[in-house]
């Protein structure tokens, strides 16, 4: 039987090649990645809303004050997943717009809900008022502001951790290439 210490030094000494395996993502957790792993999307991959509220074009809003208020309406609903196609879109108009929804190209900012002032009353609402200037990508998250296509996600030789399973499944990556656990015997 070889002492604990000679035992460490030949380990540390040998080049132990451990083989590749295709796992699925659920199970990567605490794995070794075996090779580089990039974003081969945007992530998100078109403009969105990080909160519930209505999205406006900002410079529709210059001038605006208590004493020049504004009604803006109310044309649509856009949740996350939904097409943000809008075929003509009139001047003063604004869209409901639920957290993640994409931002149809005519918006450039978003207002919270819970900023919002409803017209006639918030039941049933028809229109918003707006009393101040709105900045420009006001709450708005931008495609590729997680991942940009190309960013490398985990390294070869990295420890998988849950940070890294979430970026895989923002990303749409099922499988992916790990080392394969070795068999250790002692006797």
């Amino acid at each position: 039987m070889i002492e604990y210490k000679k035992a460490k030094k030949i380990l540390l000494s040998s080049k132990i090649k451990i083989p590749d395996e295709k796992i699925l993502i659920k199970n990567s957790l605490n794995r070794i990645a075996s090779k580089n792993i990039y974003a081969q999307t945007n992530y998100p991959a078109g403009n969105n809303t990080a909160f519930d509220g209505y999205a406006l074009k900002s410079n529709e809003t210059s001038g605006l004050s208590n004493k020049n208020i504004k009604k803006f309406k109310i044309i649509k609903t856009l949740a996350a997943g939904d097409k943000p196609i809008i075929k003509k879109i009139k001047k003063f108009s604004a869209i409901e717009v639920m957290t993640g929804a994409l931002i149809p190209k005519y918006f450039d900012t978003v207002l919270p809900v819970e900023s919002a002032i409803f017209y006639p009353n918030k039941k049933k609402p028809k229109f918003i008022l707006i009393n101040k200037k709105i900045k420009k990508f006001n709450h708005i998250r931008f495609s590729g502001s997680d991942y940009k296509k190309g960013n490398k996600i985990i390294s070869r030789g990295e420890v998988i951790n849950s940070s890294h399973i979430l970026a895989f499944k923002s990303l749409g990556i099922k499988k992916i290439f790990v080392k394969k656990k070795p068999v250790i015997i002692f006797y």
